[in-house]
């Protein structure tokens, strides 16, 4: 498999979830969802942002620990798929309380589309799957193009997929979760 040079730039609580998970009624849930307004060249190394984050993470979790994670560059995110969603602060309220997107207050991916330039008609959420691949980039394999952007400067692009992050099954059950949550709320 191919990964695009363009990396998957996100925030520290958005990697932590996604990639570690976090304790939920004794049970470890890891984040599959994106908030989108443009559509990226999946697959991508997942990297992540230098500064912290302007959103609000759910009381439960410490965004002092968060904002200190970081990981080895052996993650992708690859695009499974993704919905056209009206930005509804009701919507929001139920994917970051329902297992979906919880590491999230819901005032923050709400203030995310409430505060983007974009058409209200490009929002959209996406279902990720993340894989931890057998290569590692190194530090030197990745440069910031910009504060939102990083790029895979390493002309070896091509990768291995060690396992997905979360089992097939938990996947479908995101998956069917995502949809009946959303399903009043699509464009």
């Amino acid at each position: 498999m191919e990964i695009d040079k363009r990396c998957f730039k996100i925030d520290r609580p958005n990697a932590f979830a996604m990639i570690n998970g976090y304790r939920k009624n004794g049970k470890i849930n890891r984040q599959s969802i994106w908030c989108a307004v443009s559509d990226f060249p999946f697959p991508m190394l997942i990297t992540l942002n230098r500064s912290r984050t302007p959103f609000k993470v759910n009381a439960l979790h410490s965004s002092k620990d968060l904002e200190q994670f970081s990981i080895p560059n052996k993650y992708i995110a690859s695009l499974d798929s993704q919905y056209v969603i009206k930005n509804d602060i009701n919507l929001w309220k139920r994917v970051c309380d329902n297992g979906l997107f919880d590491i999230w207050d819901p005032i923050a991916p709400f203030s995310r589309f409430d505060q983007c330039k974009s058409d209200p008609k490009k929002f959209k959420i996406q279902l990720l799957r993340v894989f931890e691949i057998s290569e590692e980039f190194g530090e030197s394999d990745v440069i910031a193009v910009s504060s939102r952007v990083d790029h895979l400067m390493s002309t070896r692009r091509s990768i291995t997929i060690k396992q997905p992050v979360v089992t097939d099954e938990e996947f479908r059950q995101t998956k069917s979760l995502l949809k009946k949550s959303i399903s009043e709320f699509m464009l």
